[in-house]
């Protein structure tokens, strides 16, 4: 198998991480490996943990493995990291660094039988791992505003009830059941879509789509607060997300632990004062990736990083 997936924002995700002691390091979001490979090569590392639900996840493993024999692959969402530390080998260690890529590894998009890709043929699928639920089910059996309510709440997509009445009237005439016809079914219900736009009209479905099917939102914000728990003191917590859905969890999270009196929506409680302040935020603004790096790769264009200390 190939590895198509080119870690975003590497050498400032590197750039936080001492050098001057041996580390015991989680990287939640194992992938391709790419974190995890130029980190065993560059620093010193007494134990690398890598969680992935994805299956696919064990390949590049393996492959990293030959080399390195200081590093152990959890094949499970990371939701349950407090779980695996504790039922493992590793239960009576604290953690230096814990790092989230919370974006779609290449190597999923890239591959059309996964279905996350609305670029390729293929079969409406998304899931990265164990799911109930994959997106020919939710397309073809879901009611309308269920759907219209899935594209706006998780892909924040302005003509999410034209999307989702289109998806009903074409339904109706044959089961919709590739990436392809339901992108296209999208892209007539987009009004003004122009072809030269950097924004596919289909983007924000399909990542819909795919939060819903993978409960990131709610995996992302279980594996947040046992993390903090698993840091060792002054460990660092660094998290690269590269959608708003995800970045307002993170930030929120760092704000409420770290003291802040600060909430994304007057809506919200204010958080800011419950329980013990835990975190010390090190980026006081999330850090962008520079402008060669999105030149060679440009899905890392959205992508922001943010670094937290535990105290």
């Amino acid at each position: 198998m190939i590895n198509s997936h080119i870690p975003v924002m590497l050498d400032e995700v590197k750039s936080f991480i001492p050098i001057s002691k041996d580390l015991n390091l989680i990287d939640a979001t194992f992938g391709g490996g790419g974190y995890s490979k130029a980190i065993l090569e560059e620093f010193n590392i007494k134990n690398l943990i890598a969680i992935d639900r994805d299956p696919t996840a064990k390949v590049f493993f393996n492959e990293l493995n030959k080399k390195f024999k200081n590093i152990e692959l959890f094949n499970e969402k990371f939701s349950k990291i407090d779980e695996l530390i504790k039922n493992s080998k590793f239960s009576k260690e604290s953690f230096d660094v814990i790092i989230f890529d919370l974006g779609v590894s290449s190597n999923q998009i890239d591959n059309p039988d996964r279905g996350f890709s609305f670029q390729n043929e293929g079969p409406l699928d998304m899931k990265m791992g164990s799911s109930s639920l994959n997106a020919y089910e939710i397309i073809n059996s879901f009611e309308e505003k269920k759907l219209a309510d899935i594209f706006f709440q998780f892909g924040e997509e302005r003509y999410s009830r034209k999307i989702a009445q289109n998806i009903i009237k074409n339904r109706i005439k044959k089961p919709i059941d590739s990436t392809k016809v339901l992108s296209d079914i999208i892209k007539k219900s987009v009004p003004h879509f122009n072809s030269k736009s950097k924004i596919h009209p289909a983007t924000k479905t399909f990542q819909a789509l795919r939060i819903y099917i993978n409960d990131e939102l709610n995996e992302l914000k279980l594996a947040l607060e046992k993390s903090q728990d698993l840091l060792a003191p002054n460990g660092l917590l660094i998290i690269v997300s590269f959608q708003s859905l995800e970045d307002r969890i993170v930030k929120d999270f760092f704000n409420h632990k770290s003291g802040k009196r600060w909430r994304s929506s007057r809506h919200l409680p204010d958080l800011g004062d419950l329980g013990p302040i835990t975190l010390k935020i090190i980026t006081k603004k999330p850090l962008r990736p520079k402008d060669f790096e999105i030149d060679n790769n440009p899905r890392s264009r959205s992508a922001k990083l943010r670094v937290a200390q535990k105290i």
